[in-house]
């Protein structure tokens, strides 16, 4: 679908094991997607699910294959990667700091992980991601009738963290894409 040109894509750089399957992304496949990318314009959304993601997205980056500034995502929470663990997350932000300093980041959060992974990251100063793709409960109890209430969840988090929700013109400043015309 890279050819439709969509401002962002996701991009995971590395293999990993999910909890039936192995999600495979070999380096000619991340090669290729990455030469799409610059290809058509497209910003990569890194999906970091290991250590070892931060260092092959900075590593691309520096060899031309990724445009920076990066914008990196810690997928924490799926079972047999990177698990929801606080020293771990901090790891994460502190290692691509020293590896990439003017990268962005976000922190996601898979089922139960969601709303402490929005927490982490907003009281980290980092962007978070939500939305039913990851979560569809509000809790253990209640599944959430909407994207919509888990948005709403994380700007009260913001709200909280008197950190201001971007709006979508500021989001496509952040992130380094055009505005539109």
């Amino acid at each position: 679908m890279l050819p439709l040109k969509p401002d962002m894509a996701s991009l995971s750089v590395g293999s990993n094991n999910f909890p039936n399957r192995v999600y495979e992304n070999s380096p000619q496949l991340v090669d290729w997607l990455a030469e799409e990318m610059l290809k058509y314009d497209i910003k990569p959304e890194i999906e970091a699910f290991d250590l070892s993601h931060i260092h092959q997205a900075v590593n691309l980056s520096k060899q031309g294959k990724l445009k920076a500034p990066l914008y990196v995502q810690f997928v924490m929470g799926v079972k047999n990667a990177m698990p929801a663990d606080k020293p771990t997350f901090d790891f994460y932000i502190e290692t691509l700091k020293r590896l990439a300093p003017d990268a962005q980041w976000c922190g996601a959060g898979v089922g139960s992980n969601q709303l402490m992974l929005n927490e982490w990251s907003i009281a980290a100063g980092g962007h978070t991601r939500t939305g039913l793709e990851d979560n569809v409960r509000l809790d253990r109890d209640t599944l959430a009738p909407s994207n919509a209430a888990l948005v709403e969840r994380a700007a009260a988090l913001c709200e909280k963290y008197e950190r201001p929700v971007a709006t979508w013109q500021q989001a496509r400043e952040i992130l380094g894409l055009p505005q539109p015309a």
